[in-house]
């Protein structure tokens, strides 16, 4: 009698674990968003910089290829921004309607200019767009301010970095002469 409870028990044991197992794969969907870029090449893209948009690129650039995204919050958005830029706060860039809008402007070979208080606060979105591979994605590179209850932009220091860390280790990695490496005898033990 207590083997066949036990058999009892470990039947509906195993047809409720089939079961869980069964309405899992049943209910499993392909992830929506997917990165499309590997960190090599969004890496290769950081070092060389080319994705920084200054104010005087602005000057010299046509403003009607370029689509300002303001990736602030509402609230300071709707304090001030710049002319002809859209809202879309960076966490709801993956919402549908905000990825159509860009997939639109990749399609009409649109520029994707992204912009914050601060440069490095519109850096995530960039990183995300970049990831899920939207092209000609740029950071503008200045500050937004409020001075006098009025918007206002200024250009953004980028910083340089005191020592060129790339050419030192280069340097110290490719020098081999003898004055560097030092050839040393092994001791006779007895």
């Amino acid at each position: 009698m207590k083997e066949l409870e036990k058999t009892k028990r470990i039947s509906f044991s195993a047809v409720i674990i089939i079961l869980a197992v069964l309405i899992g794969l049943l209910n499993f969907k392909k992830p929506r968003n997917v990165f499309k870029k590997d960190k090599d090449l969004t890496l290769k893209h950081i070092v060389s910089q080319d994705f920084i948009i200054t104010s005087k690129d602005l000057d010299s650039k046509s403003n009607e290829q370029m689509a300002f995204i303001d990736v602030r919050n509402g609230f300071e958005y709707n304090k001030g921004h710049l002319k002809n830029a859209k809202n879309i706060y960076t966490a709801n860039l993956l919402e549908e309607a905000n990825k159509t809008y860009l997939k639109k402007l990749e399609d009409k070979n649109k520029t994707i200019v992204l912009y914050a208080s601060k440069p490095n606060k519109a850096s995530g979105a960039w990183m995300l767009l970049t990831q899920m591979g939207y092209k000609n994605v740029k950071i503008l590179c200045v500050q937004t301010n409020y001075i006098n209850n009025k918007f206002s932009v200024s250009d953004y220091p980028l910083e340089i970095p005191k020592y060129d860390f790339a050419a030192y280790m280069k340097k110290a990695t490719s020098t081999n002469d003898d004055a560097t490496t030092k050839k040393v005898a092994p001791k006779k033990s007895y």
